[in-house]
């Protein structure tokens, strides 16, 4: 019986993180298709998390609840950057006039945080709490390539030996580039953060059209986000050593 409720557990995250994903009303035929679950199934997961306002229910069609609005809130306090470092990523977006993205690293997985558009029109596909590439991001490879060896035997699969061959550049200067590896047409330069004990937390990085961010540019926003993710890590050391933040140990 465990193990059935686990798997019930497992369905019912793989219907929210549909949900999440689409951004619109579903219907369950569709849910059903996409989770590769039988209609049956899906019903009865879905009139159990309706009863829990995780998700609502707009005349047949099924969108999130506004318990999943309170577990976001939760964890991005619990995080405990996010709020301390809005005020840097506001910086940094007046300073380049781009879109600016914050990070978080969690045991093997990295994920967008927060993000702060830019003041044109630019359409990237980059989402808060999507999972973001620790391989094709310059945020990803600026943080891997300040991790330890151990710290790299958390993740999921090995570094690629094209991204490995640029971590000697990336220490030299504070910062990895993105020229068009994770998204055509955008550039991205993007530095790590690290807590006052020299963990890896997360990353900061600053993305733009080629047209509108080039080479010359590079060695500029590279120290603007470099400076940015040091202020980021000594807030995250403020927060956590203060008793009184709420925050989790830095241990």
């Amino acid at each position: 019986m465990e193990n059935g409720n686990i798997r019930v557990i497992s369905r019912a995250f793989s219907i929210l993180v549909h949900l999440a994903k689409e951004k619109r009303p579903l219907g369950i035929t569709e849910i059903a298709s996409s989770v590769s679950l039988p209609k049956a199934t899906v019903y009865r997961i879905l009139d159990s998390l309706e009863a829990e306002r995780a998700v609502l229910n707009r005349g047949g069609e099924y969108e999130l609840g506004p318990v999943t609005l309170l577990l976001a809130d939760a964890y991005r306090s619990q995080v405990g950057f996010a709020e301390a470092a809005r005020s840097h990523l506001l910086s940094l977006r007046n300073e380049t006039k781009e879109t600016v993205h914050l990070f978080v690293y969690e045991r093997g997985e990295f994920y967008y945080l927060d993000k702060i558009e830019s003041p044109y029109q630019v359409r990237m596909h980059s989402r808060i709490g999507g999972r973001a590439s620790l391989f094709r991001l310059s945020a990803g490879k600026a943080l891997l390539a300040g991790m330890s060896p151990d710290d790299l035997k958390e993740l999921p699969e090995p570094v690629p030996d094209e991204v490995a061959a640029e971590f000697p550049d990336i220490r030299s200067r504070g910062y990895a580039v993105d020229d068009e590896q994770n998204e055509q047409g955008l550039r991205c330069v993007g530095a790590a953060i690290h807590d006052g004990s020299g963990r890896p937390r997360g990353a900061v990085s600053v993305s733009a059209p080629v047209y509108r961010f080039p080479a010359d540019l590079l060695e500029k926003y590279g120290s603007l986000v470099v400076r940015s993710a040091e202020a980021i890590g000594r807030e995250i050391s403020c927060f956590e050593a203060c008793p009184c933040s709420g925050g989790r140990s830095a241990g």
